[in-house]
Parts: C-alpha cells; structure tokens; sequence
C-alpha cells in the first residue's frame, strides 16, 4: 500500500526549481516510431496517450491518463475508418482514392488535435528559439555559402528538391530557407492572439514551414555556424514538437502507401533500357562496339517487353513469405537461435543475400538449405511489405555491385587497353523514391 509520506514527497519535489537527470531511452525503431505518431495523433489535448497493436486479434488497445469521453470515440471510429479506406486503396493503387482520404483524414485529426497543435506553437518556453531565430536571415549569404557543409542529400528532402531536380545554387536556396525562417518567426504571434477563431490551414501551414526547416541538411548547417550547441538543439527541438504531428501524420501513410498484397505490380519510372544504359556509363565504358556486342549476344530484344509496357507482375517468394510471418508473430525456436526452413528448392540470388541481411538486421537464424543458392535472379522479386529502407538499400547495393563487377570483368576481357581506365566512378541515381509527402508539405506551404 502506497503510504501518504510518498506523496507528500511527490507534491514536495514536483514544485521544486531544479529538474531530475533524464535518463535516456532505447533507440526507435520504425515501428516504435509509427507507434509513437499513431499514440499522438489519438491523444488531443490530452496529457498523454499510450497504444499497443494487438496483432493476433486485429485491435489496437488505447489508454489515457484521464477516462475517454464520447467525442473521443467517435474520434477514433473515423480516424480508423478512414485508415482502413486508405490501406484499401495503397493495395489497388488507386491514387484518386487515396488523395481523397488523405484530405479527410487530415481534415479531423488536426481539427481533434488543434489545441494541442497551437499550445505547442505559442509556448512562452520556446520564446528564446523565436528570438535567436530572428538573428538568422540577417546573416550574410555569400558567407554562408562558403561555410555550409553538407553530406549526400536525401532524394525525399526539399534540399535535393531544390538543388538537384531544380538546379537551384546554394545561394537562392538559403534565401527560401529565410523566407520560412521569416514565416516562423511572424506568424507566431498572430496565431496566438486568434487562438479561438484560428483556421485548420494556419496551423498546417506553420506546422509545414517548420517540418522543412527540421529535415534539411543545409538549413542545420546554417544554425551550427550561427549558434552556439544549446542554441542549435533548443531551435530544432522546437521545429521537432511544432512539427510533430504532421510528420506523425506522414509516417503513418508513408507505411500504408508501402503496404503491398503477396502480389504486386510495379510500375517502372523508366525503361530497364534506360537504366541498363547508365550503369554502362557509370561503370566507365563507352558507347562503342564492346556495348553492341553484347547488347547483341546478352540482350537483344528481352528487355523490349519491359520497356514498352513499363509494369511488372512480382511475388513474395515462398521461404521470404514463411520468414515474414515468424518475424511478425515473433516465433522463435525454443532451444536455440536457428531456425531451419524445408524448401523445395534452391533459393535464388536476391532471397539468399536478402535472408542474410535479416538475419544480421533481426539478430535471427533463419536457415535455408544453408543460403546455397540457385545462382538465379528473377525479375518478378518482390520485398516483404513495410520493409526497412535501409535493408531495401543494402539489397540494391548488392544488385549494382553484382551488375558493375560483371560489366567491368567484361571490360578488362573485351577492351583494348585504354587511357580511360583510371577514370573515377559516378554514382547512380536510384529513382524508386517516394517524395510524395515532401511534396505535398510544399504545396502546403505556398497555398495562401
């Protein structure tokens, strides 16, 4: 039994000036991360939320600090109503439906979670960020420029956006960032002085503004020559809450629009010809006889099919279908790590070194016929839905240095000796990206 002395110690600590140490937390994963955006986008202005899947019988458990009221109900039945009208059209790839959902969706979770959005945006805590924010665009941009490091961007980034697909210089970019650093800054204020008459698009827009500024790399290159470490964190830890319920809100649908049924059809954002093209080029050989020889004698006219149609027919392999299946139901061998699988044949190429990046990404031991593999690829491969990107990039990465490896031992085969052999590798460009929701942050920010 809980004694009066411990609370009377709780009411005694809790009006104290000084805080406890934060003790810190196990590193998210993505799945932690969906479950931390779903728990707040259910919460409102609630204190806090807390959910857990129950998977085996399809049902989410939600808790509160406080007891749920009517409204939060109805609330609920909607919000997943509509996920699962959603989910529904990621499965057929019906984009109309889909945008239409979204618009919905957005239209009653943020008119639910206004209070708690405008809390987060007016809060007297962060008025120092907005303060030293206001110090930004007076900075000199021709100094900037020289200063400004940054590593490879990301192809879902308005950084690459921008720079990239735009060709914008460096210099044009900061000012845009300015701009929306200007936006935060002048807007916040008008926001909380019509707290109650406030319209859904206001607070979307501002919550857009600052989720841009919180994922580009150039603009936290400005702020670590600008500001000193503390300043840094205390400026993206206001763009991170202010900007938290829209990202959670993408997460969300960036999950679902990965959602694929055991069969799949791909629809290729350029010809295999294309693609096989680049490669060429990127590995250092020329468009010469070497590259007709062996269009002629490997390709001829199998990639026709692909590049006239531009879809693919994929499936889930039978032995990546029974290790999705161990992986979400959690089954584990009970007397040591390795799990051994029946097959009725050789695994091909990509499930050998796909099984080998779980096992070492899921700390497993999934075993079958040892890895050996057929030596095969197919094209009607296909990943297990909702798989991590970075286990995505690693199988791609394989694929390219596979096909590069081959192309450059034809090289040194077929080719003359030439001056171009030391020539320096160029990257390829991997345009299986989805910038979908980037984008539409964009469009949010320039609709007025």
């Amino acid at each position: 039994m809980t004694t009066p002395g411990f609370y009377n110690k709780l009411i005694i600590l809790s009006i104290f000036p000084f805080k406890t140490d934060k003790h810190p937390t196990i590193s998210k994963t993505r799945r932690h991360s969906f479950l931390d955006g779903l728990a707040l986008l259910l919460n409102g202005s609630n204190p806090c939320t807390s959910v857990y899947p129950l998977l085996k019988e399809k049902k989410v458990l939600i808790t509160r600090n406080k007891q749920l009221k009517d409204n939060d109900e109805e609330y609920f039945d909607k919000f997943f109503g509509l996920i699962r009208e959603y989910s529904q059209h990621c499965l057929t790839s019906n984009q109309h439906g889909m945008n239409e959902i979204y618009s919905s969706l957005k239209s009653i979770i943020f008119e639910y979670n206004k209070n708690k959005c405008i809390k987060r945006i007016t809060d007297d805590l962060f008025n120092d960020v907005v303060s030293n924010l206001e110090k930004l665009p007076n900075k000199n941009v021709d100094d900037l420029c020289e200063k400004i490091t940054y590593n490879i961007l990301n192809k879902d980034s308005t950084d690459y956006y921008h720079l990239k697909e735009n060709k914008m210089s460096l210099k044009e970019y900061i000012l845009i960032l300015f701009n929306w650093v200007n936006y935060i800054i002048s807007n916040r204020d008008p926001i909380r002085n019509n707290e109650s008459n406030l319209e859904l698009k206001i607070i979307w827009k501002f919550q857009a503004t600052a989720e841009l500024l919180y994922h580009s790399e150039i603009f936290r290159s400005m702020l670590s020559i600008v500001y000193s470490i503390d300043n840094v964190e205390r400026i993206l830890y206001y763009l991170d809450k202010v900007s938290a319920h829209r990202r959670s809100f993408n997460l969300i649908l960036k999950t679902l629009n990965k959602r694929k049924s055991e069969y799949d059809i791909v629809e290729l954002k350029e010809t295999p010809s294309s693609s096989f093209d680049k490669i060429w080029s990127a590995c250092g050989l020329h468009n010469d006889q070497t590259k007709t020889a062996f269009h002629n004698e490997y390709i001829q006219n199998k990639l026709v099919q692909y590049d006239t149609n531009l879809k693919l027919q994929t499936c889930l392999h039978s032995e990546i279908r029974m290790i999705d299946y161990l992986i979400e139901q959690n089954i584990k061998e009970v007397h040591d790590k390795d799990v051994e699988i029946g097959i009725s044949t050789l695994p091909c190429y990509l499930c050998s070194i796909y099984i080998e990046k779980l096992n070492i990404d899921f700390n497993r031991m999934f075993y079958v016929t040892a890895l050996i593999t057929d030596g095969k690829i197919y094209p009607n491969w296909m990943f297990r839905k909702n798989e991590e990107d970075k286990i995505i990039n690693y199988v791609n990465n394989q694929l390219y240095t596979f096909i590069k490896n081959d192309l450059q031992l034809l090289q040194s085969r077929i080719r003359t000796k030439s001056g171009d052999s030391d020539k320096q590798e160029t990257g390829i460009d991997d345009d299986d990206v989805n910038n979908t929701f980037m984008l539409k942050t964009m469009n949010d920010i320039e609709e007025q």
